[in-house]
């Protein structure tokens, strides 16, 4: 019972230290302050305008900006497995940009380098470190510019030599002041004043928060609670929930055995809307290859895990 009391003790010591040594350049103001007060917004403006156009538009830009993370952001530009023109890289990039998470840059390479070190020193972000470092702190501490440059060039060299991608990166924020415009000038012409800030309310504010924390789940749950189809080095665990709710991206345990696949979902029973989505629109386009413009669809070429066979098959090949 000592041991038991005196191990987690230590444990708790070694989490405060490293929180203390990863705040000690100070908390990143910007982030902190957008990302409380869009949760104030959130809850205030959802309650406050309550309508069911403002439900029907959380729920198709929950998906539109959630397939923007995970399957540009994750899937397309982290690990490449699918092939696509640079249009329908340009199109997700935008659209995972206006789910809150930072510009395509900078959650490409943070997220390859989890990969690297997933659930070891350098991770930036694991459980190991706190359930709620993983979860969202690792995003508050102060970001020092050049070593923000250092982990572009090391991790993401690609995206940070394209000219759309260093675009994004510097507006940023006004794609997000346009959509707040956007929304609220869309309620007006279908409604009114009250209409236009309900479409903000839930297009923006709400669906950002729900978007935020469903794929945050995937660096928090999905590396504490689920079951394992694979041994892996790191804490990776298939999530249900998380797995329903994040698109598919909590089938972690799935996605860190193998990560190049298109597919997380790799028994039938783990639901994987954005796959369904990429084999939609590989086969809706496949015809394209028959007249010679197969270069022009917008998704092929896909690296599909097989779980009884063991291997990777390529779909709707270049």
């Amino acid at each position: 019972m000592k041991n038991k009391i005196s191990n987690t003790h230590s444990s708790f010591q070694k989490i405060m230290k490293t929180k203390r040594e990863k705040f000690s350049n100070g908390l990143e103001w910007p982030i902190v302050l957008f990302i409380g007060s869009i949760h104030i917004l959130a809850i205030a403006l959802s309650i406050c305008f309550p309508t069911w156009e403002g439900l029907i538009v959380f729920i198709v830009l929950y998906l539109l900006s959630g397939w923007g993370v995970t399957i540009g952001y994750h899937r397309k530009l982290t690990h490449s497995s699918f092939r696509s023109p640079k249009y329908i890289d340009y199109i997700f990039a935008v659209l995972g940009l206006l789910a809150g998470e930072g510009p395509p840059i900078y959650w490409v390479a943070h997220h390859r380098k989890h990969h690297r070190f997933s659930d070891q020193s350098g991770d930036p972000h694991s459980p190991r470190d706190g359930f709620w470092w993983a979860h969202w702190l690792w995003l508050f501490p102060s970001h020092n510019k050049f070593k923000l440059g250092a982990l572009y060039k090391r991790w993401a060299p690609d995206l940070a030599q394209n000219r759309f991608y260093q675009f994004l990166e510097s507006s940023y924020l006004y794609w997000h002041l346009a959509m707040i415009v956007l929304l609220f000038l869309t309620g007006l012409w279908i409604g009114n004043w009250v209409t236009g800030l309900s479409l903000v309310a839930y297009g923006f504010f709400l669906r950002i928060v729900v978007v935020l924390h469903t794929t945050w789940m995937v660096n928090s749950l999905a590396h504490t609670w689920g079951y394992r189809n694979y041994k892996t080095k790191d804490d990776s665990q298939n999530n249900p929930f998380v797995g329903v709710a994040a698109h598919g991206e909590g089938w972690h345990n799935n996605h860190h055995y193998v990560q190049g696949a298109v597919n997380h979902g790799h028994r039938w029973w783990e639901i994987d809307l954005s796959f369904g989505l990429i084999f939609i629109l590989a086969l809706l386009s496949w015809p394209l290859a028959w007249i010679g413009l197969g270069k022009w669809r917008p998704v092929y070429h896909l690296k599909f895990y097989r779980f009884k066979k063991k291997n990777t098959k390529i779909l709707f090949p270049a």
